[in-house]
């Protein structure tokens, strides 16, 4: 675990020619390409979600905040980790600023996958132009650009979603389903996780679920914490390639990492992020004793 930004020297010409060669290179943007559009005073709203307890120097100009801000409020499901419902994001999207206009760039620190979560959230609003900062706070603060001076004061909008949809989303019903199918279903945890040694903090017991490909979300990122090129990406997840795939993680962030690698970078068709993910699943067979949420790697 790292704490407190790890400023990484990335070249930005080599960035920006790896991201051109990606299936969808719009859905990515280098910080030499952010500086640029935040300096041309366009609609660009940079979003960060960044853990406090890193206390990090966010990028100047830009809102940080934590998971709770677009997690579904407590109470609303027995169990964390679930996304916040359309009126809660148009709500939190509309006190700063945004419109649906807007260009919308997200970003983390460290451990991206917080910034894939924000841009699966995005687009499940139907929000056109979401981009996925490439290396972060990290490659951010490493070229030496601005920190500081987040959380800008704004006029506030009435965002409304463009489009709601589930393009992007699985559910627990899904993914029973996709366990008598020919769905792929993704594993993105950490080995001991998916081996049923370690449960982590609102999971419910041990386990993976039944025939999952384990592929840890991490694979896909270079030392750098920026994306691999086309070639590593495909040589990692070829094996995925036309198949529908589910993929899952504890609370669906780091699956959603996976799920923009799969969708974005690779191009693959089908692909799907399980919001619920284990905390979810574990639930149905820890305490409903779902029959149908089938495991492994499980308690005795």
């Amino acid at each position: 675990m790292m704490f407190g930004v790890q400023k990484v020297a990335v070249d930005s010409s080599e960035q920006g020619q790896k991201i051109e060669q990606y299936a969808n290179p719009n859905a990515f943007i280098t910080p030499f390409q952010l500086k640029e559009l935040m300096e041309d005073g366009g609609d660009v709203v940079v979003l960060g979600a960044l853990d406090p307890k890193n206390a990090d120097a966010q990028i100047t100009g830009s809102f940080s905040f934590w998971r709770g801000a677009y997690s579904a409020d407590e109470g609303a499901y027995p169990y964390g980790g679930m996304s916040a419902d359309v009126a809660k994001m148009e709500a939190f999207l509309s006190s700063m600023g945004v419109t649906e206009d807007s260009i919308i760039v997200t970003y983390a620190s460290n451990n991206h996958h917080d910034a894939a979560r924000l841009w699966f959230q995005m687009k499940s609003l139907g929000h056109e132009d979401v981009r996925y900062l490439d290396g972060g706070l990290n490659a951010w603060a490493g070229a030496g650009y601005p920190t500081g001076g987040s959380n800008p004061t704004v006029e506030a909008t009435t965002y409304k979603a463009p489009n709601p949809n589930t393009d992007f989303l699985a559910t627990l019903d899904d993914v029973i389903v996709a366990l008598d199918n020919e769905v792929e279903i993704l594993d993105t945890r950490a080995a001991d996780e998916e081996s049923g040694e370690k449960t982590l903090d609102g999971a419910f017991g041990p386990g993976k679920i039944e025939g999952a490909v384990f592929i840890p979300w991490t694979t896909a990122v270079a030392e750098d914490t920026t994306l691999k090129t086309l070639d590593e990406l495909k040589e990692i997840y070829g094996g995925l390639e036309g198949k529908s795939v589910i993929s899952y993680c504890q609370s669906g962030v780091r699956s959603a990492h996976s799920l923009l690698v799969l969708s974005q970078a690779l191009g693959y068709e089908n692909i799907k992020n399980y919001d619920g993910s284990w905390i979810e699943y574990s639930y149905e067979v820890y305490e409903n004793g779902n029959e149908l949420a089938r495991i492994e790697n499980g308690a005795e």
